[in-house]
């Protein structure tokens, strides 16, 4: 009964959620409109699309973890990682194409095994374990490339990166049908419903039978993967190996999934507030690039809103 009372509570507030910020959104466009004049497009907001795809495929990941009460730090260094290796595998042919996928998989599961089994049976905190996990993937990468990574993408993940299908970038394509697919498993399947058990209330969870333990460690592994897949979107976009292609991935996420409904300590959340709360986080950074901002004041800003997200959640609860 308890476990059913959360689940509702955590779905109802998940619903409201997206509403809210489409409605920011709408008035940011607004906003946008009026400040930088002639900004407001059709293939801005395309653009705009396109750069959110793999925040926001990185913040799907980053919303399932969360859910189940955790985080993971350790997106950013995913992309790098996948970057430079996938890049280092293809040497810019498709013959090496499927070798560079295999790699980008391999890397992914390879991170989320670590992190979970850090986190699960080595019993570290996940803020820890994460941030461990960055400083040695970007240690790896470091050492690999000698601080000087060449190469480049092979041209069908080129395509990936940077083609569209009837105008719409495939990568905000592969972002959104990722996005249906996880609401799908949350709304629908018994996964979902173990997914906000857990989070909710690990102990009910386990009492009612729920296996804690695999269900959080696939929580880390499909984070991982979504941070995989948007290293090889961005690789097909930038074309380059880069050791600061992972940028501020990590904080953007968590910034992204908090504003998009989740709980920071797990158990509440949906699919289309994230999808929302990462296309506001690329519309925002747009604008404070149009109106002149540094990347020092985007930093600030980026940080206050985590802050008060946050506080505002602590509220809710109270209530």
């Amino acid at each position: 009964m308890r476990h059913n009372l959360l689940l509702n509570r955590s779905r109802g507030t998940a619903s409201l959620q997206p509403l809210v910020l489409l409605a920011i959104i709408v008035v940011m466009t607004g906003a946008q409109a009026v400040l930088v004049p002639g900004s407001l497009t059709v293939e801005q907001m395309l653009i705009i699309s396109r750069q959110a795809s793999a925040l926001g495929i990185i913040t799907l990941g980053q919303a399932a973890v969360i859910l189940v009460g955790g985080i993971d730090l350790s997106v950013g260094a995913t992309v790098m990682m996948v970057n430079i290796f996938c890049i280092s595998a293809m040497q810019g042919s498709d013959a090496n194409g499927p070798l560079g996928l295999l790699v980008c998989l391999f890397i992914g599961l390879a991170i989320g095994t670590a992190n979970a089994f850090g986190v699960l049976f080595l019993k570290i905190a996940p803020f820890v374990m994460t941030l461990c996990t960055t400083t040695i993937c970007e240690g790896i990468c470091y050492v690999y490339t000698q601080g000087s990574p060449t190469g480049s993408a092979a041209p069908f993940i080129r395509a990936l990166g940077t083609g569209r299908l009837f105008g719409i970038p495939f990568s905000t394509l592969i972002w959104l049908t990722l996005a249906a697919a996880m609401w799908v498993v949350l709304r629908f399947t018994a996964l979902g419903r173990r997914l906000y058990a857990v989070g909710g209330s690990p102990k009910a969870a386990r009492l009612s039978g729920i296996a804690n333990v695999r269900v959080v460690a696939g929580a880390y592994i499909f984070c991982a993967l979504m941070s995989a897949v948007a290293g090889l979107i961005l690789t097909g976009y930038h074309n380059i190996a880069s050791l600061t292609l992972a940028g501020d991935y990590s904080m953007n996420s968590l910034a992204a999934a908090l504003i998009g409904g989740n709980a920071i300590e797990g158990g509440r959340g949906g699919v289309w507030g994230v999808v929302l709360g990462s296309f506001f986080m690329m519309l925002l950074m747009a604008i404070l690039t149009m109106l002149g901002i540094s990347q020092v004041g985007k930093l600030i800003i980026q940080g206050c809103i985590i802050l008060a997200v946050v506080a505002a959640q602590q509220l809710w609860k109270k209530d």
